[in-house]
C-alpha cells in the first residue's frame, strides 16, 4: 500500500513538472538577430528582380534624409519564401510579400514577436503585380514607420536596461524629464539650461545638446528660429579643436523641418550638417524642438554624429532613440 501511494505520489510530481515546464516555456521567443537597419524580404526571385522589386527598393532603398554621403532608409537581405529557414526566422525585421491569384483580399498586416522578441514582422498580399505595385506605393510611408519604430523601440528597451544614472538623475533634476542614455555617454559640459552629452571613441563622436528657453511665441518652431537659436547657443558653449573655432550649421546643405507630435507635445524636427567654423569637421544632426506647456518654455534635444568617411545612419538613429525615450517627470 504504501509503495502504491509513493508511486502514486511520483506520477503526480512528474504529470506536475511537466506541465509547469509547458506553462514556462509557453509563448517564449528567442532574441532577434542581424543588423540594425537591416531587413529580411521574403519574396520569389522572379518578383524581385522584376517591376514589383523596383517599387520595393524605391521604398526601402529611398535616401535617408540630412545625412553627408547617400545612405538607404534599410539594407536589405532578399531570400525566396523556400530558403525562409529558422536561421532567418529571429531576424529583427521581416517583411513577407505574396503574389498570387489564390490570395482573397489585398492587404497588409503586421504581428510583433512572431519568432522572435521585439521582432517587427509585416506581410503584404496581393492578386497581381499590379495590385502589389499600388500597395507598395500607396503605403510607402506606413511601411518605413512601422519597421522606423521597431528599430527605435528595440534600441529604447536595450538603453533602459543599462542607463547611465548620473546623466539620467541631472535631467530629471534641471529639466523635469529624462533620457535613457546607455553606457558610454557621459557629461560633456553642464550651463544653467544647457547640457552636453557625449560618447567618444577613437574613430566616432556622438553627442547631444539639452537647452531650454522661455517660450514666447509659435515663432519658435519655424526652421530659421531653431537654426538661429542653436547656431548662438553653440557658438556659446561648444568650442572647437583650434582656438577661435565653434560649431554651427552648414546652411549650404538643405535643411529640413517638418511638424509633428512628440508625446503629445507640439514640436518640430530639424535635420541638417553641422560644422566647425575655424575647422574642417562636419557630420549630420538631428534635432527635435517641443512645446513644453505646464512649464512655458521650448525644450531642444539636438544630436550630431562625427564620423568621417563613414556610414552614419545607424549612430544617428541610437541618439535618435534616446531622443524617444523621453519621459516627463511630474512636480510633487
Amino acid at each position: 500500500m504504501k509503495r502504491i501511494i509513493q508511486t502514486t505520489l511520483l506520477c503526480l510530481l512528474v504529470t506536475v513538472s511537466i506541465s509547469s515546464c509547458k506553462k514556462t516555456t509557453q509563448g517564449l521567443r528567442p532574441v532577434v538577430t542581424g543588423k540594425s537597419g537591416e531587413i529580411v524580404v521574403i519574396i520569389n526571385d522572379a518578383l524581385y528582380e522584376g517591376s514589383v522589386g523596383d517599387t520595393l527598393k524605391a521604398v526601402l532603398n529611398d535616401t535617408q534624409i540630412g545625412l553627408p554621403q547617400d545612405e538607404t532608409l534599410f539594407d536589405i537581405l532578399q531570400i525566396s519564401h523556400n530558403e525562409f529557414s529558422s536561421m532567418f526566422k529571429t531576424h529583427r525585421s521581416i517583411l513577407d510579400l505574396r503574389v498570387s491569384s489564390k490570395v482573397k483580399e489585398n492587404k497588409i498586416s503586421v504581428k510583433n514577436e512572431l519568432y522572435a522578441k521585439t521582432q517587427s514582422f509585416m506581410k503584404i498580399e496581393a492578386k497581381s503585380n499590379k495590385e502589389m505595385i499600388q500597395l507598395l506605393s500607396e503605403n510607402k510611408n506606413k511601411i518605413i514607420a512601422y519597421f522606423h519604430i521597431g528599430e527605435r523601440e528595440r534600441k529604447i528597451k536595450v538603453f533602459k536596461k543599462n542607463v547611465v544614472q548620473e546623466i539620467f538623475e541631472k535631467l530629471k533634476e534641471k529639466n523635469n524629464f529624462t533620457l535613457s542614455f546607455p553606457a558610454g555617454y557621459t557629461i560633456n559640459k553642464e550651463e544653467p539650461d544647457f547640457l552636453w552629452v557625449s560618447k567618444e571613441t577613437p574613430s566616432t563622436s556622438q553627442g547631444m545638446f539639452i537647452y531650454t528657453y522661455d517660450y514666447i511665441s509659435e515663432d519658435s518652431f519655424t526652421k530659421d528660429e531653431v537654426i538661429k537659436k542653436r547656431n548662438l547657443l553653440l557658438q556659446k558653449f561648444v568650442p572647437g579643436p583650434k582656438e577661435g573655432s565653434y560649431m554651427s550649421t552648414e546652411m549650404d546643405f538643405p535643411i529640413s523641418n517638418r511638424q509633428f507630435e512628440f508625446f503629445g507635445n507640439y514640436a518640430t524636427e530639424t535635420r541638417g550638417l553641422w560644422k566647425v567654423n575655424g575647422d574642417f569637421m562636419g557630420g549630420p544632426f538631428v534635432n527635435i524642438t517641443f512645446l513644453d506647456q505646464k512649464n512655458n518654455r521650448v525644450v531642444c534635444m539636438d544630436s550630431y554624429v562625427y564620423y568621417p568617411n563613414h556610414d552614419k545612419r545607424e549612430l544617428l538613429r541610437e541618439l535618435e532613440a534616446i531622443m524617444y525615450s523621453y519621459t516627463s517627470i511630474e512636480k510633487e
